[in-house]
């Protein structure tokens, strides 16, 4: 018996919209699962596994990521977990959906209920549950958020989200953004930066009322930066684990993290604002049965009209680990009085990611003491097993 078995599934909200246990995910979206899957090592546990496409990691890599991770960690595949017969105490996913069913039945079948699925928690990955505690928060009337005048509106036709176009686009010249009530990694999301719905704008306003039965309709904020809001609940018992500021596109795919520098992103007035909107979710949140375990929140800062400084406090609420939660186990294997980030990067950004890695290795040599990274550059992935997508750590030898 060793620990529990993790699966990265990226693609849970799109099978909860679907409601398919056998789902199959976009490419986009499974390219990032077969290549970004080894980042749950962050999340596990001493003797966990972590279920792969290809389990046989670099033992150099895996030698020196063990020296800052501190604990054993198993990669398996469906294959090795049938012929070797591994068991496992538990299962543990990136997060809850109908598709788990499908994604692990390999599985003996007295691992079932680790993952069944629960109609009733499709509710909370509704952009509805976010709106309706942003609607909490701005009731509130904190220090430098946002207020009403800024929330957008669920539109259920075509008519009514023309109409909220226009009226957005008339007290926000910038932009309205258009998001799908599910969906995940930057996708179902539409920006207009200008007051015209051409045919495909309205094909795609058509079709995703069609497909969603609503759509979220928001102007396009300023922004200057992006940061989350990390939680986990037990028992109607809800934790603040901390937050991060991270990089995210236009659309909202997630880059990477600034690491030890969130806190320092705020005014002292701006900073007890946010510890005021984390008691508000806190308060809004613990007796929502369906929400249990890690959940985070996306929010941001923005500038209004008058260029003053905004905090937006939920973006939306993702009921599941998040990029959020790594960055914070990131956090704790780098001096906190050092400068640091994490990126994830694509083969669009680099032609090749091993001679990127050898590089940056040279640039940027990995000094590691006391089981944290002090300076360097360290590949978070096995550069030899990516094909789209990697990930790394970059300490700089800098104090903030």
């Amino acid at each position: 018996m060793k620990g529990d078995l993790w699966l990265f599934n990226p693609h849970c909200e799109l099978s909860i919209l679907k409601e398919q246990q056998h789902y199959t995910p976009p490419k986009m979206i499974k390219k990032v699962q077969n290549d970004l899957s080894v980042l749950m090592m962050w999340l596990a546990n001493n003797n966990d596994s972590i279920l792969m496409v290809n389990n046989k990691v670099n033992k150099e890599w895996y030698s020196r990521m063990q020296s800052v991770v501190g604990i054993n960690i198993n990669f398996v595949t469906p294959k090795s977990i049938k012929e070797q017969k591994i068991t496992f105490k538990g299962v543990k996913t990136w997060g809850k959906s109908p598709s788990i069913i499908s994604d692990l039945h390999f599985l003996d079948p007295t691992y079932a209920p680790f993952y069944q699925w629960d109609k009733h928690l499709k509710p909370i990955f509704h952009r509805q549950f976010g709106y309706n505690v942003l609607s909490y928060i701005i009731d509130s009337k904190l220090f430098n958020l946002l207020c009403k005048a800024s929330l957008g509106s669920f539109c259920s036709s075509f008519g009514d989200a023309q109409k909220q176009i226009e009226k957005t686009f008339t007290s926000n010249p910038y932009g309205v953004i258009m998001k799908l009530p599910y969906s995940s990694s930057g996708r179902g999301i539409l920006v207009l930066k200008r007051n015209e719905i051409t045919p495909s704008v309205q094909t795609w306003i058509e079709s995703a009322i069609n497909q969603q039965g609503s759509l979220l309709v928001e102007p396009l904020l300023i922004k200057e930066f992006d940061f989350s809001l990390l939680f986990k609940k037990y028992n109607n018992k809800v934790e603040f684990l901390g937050g991060t500021s991270f990089l995210a596109g236009l659309t909202g795919q997630y880059f990477g993290s600034e690491l030890n520098r969130f806190k320092k992103r705020f005014s002292s007035q701006e900073w007890e604002s946010i510890l005021k909107s984390v008691d508000l979710i806190k308060n809004k949140v613990k007796d929502e049965k369906t929400l249990e375990g890690y959940f985070g929140i996306d929010a941001l800062v923005f500038r209004d009209s008058n260029g003053e400084r905004v905090i937006h406090p939920c973006i939306e609420i993702n009921p599941r680990y998040t990029m959020g939660h790594i960055t914070l186990r990131l956090e704790k294997v780098v001096p906190s009085s050092k400068k640091a980030e994490w990126r994830i990067i694509t083969k669009h950004e680099v032609k090749d990611f091993k001679t990127f890695q050898e590089e940056m290795e040279v640039k940027y040599p990995l000094a590691i003491k006391h089981q944290k990274v002090q300076s360097g550059f360290l590949p978070l992935v096995d550069v030899n097993l990516v094909q789209n997508y990697y990930a790394y750590l970059l300490v700089e030898d800098e104090e903030i």
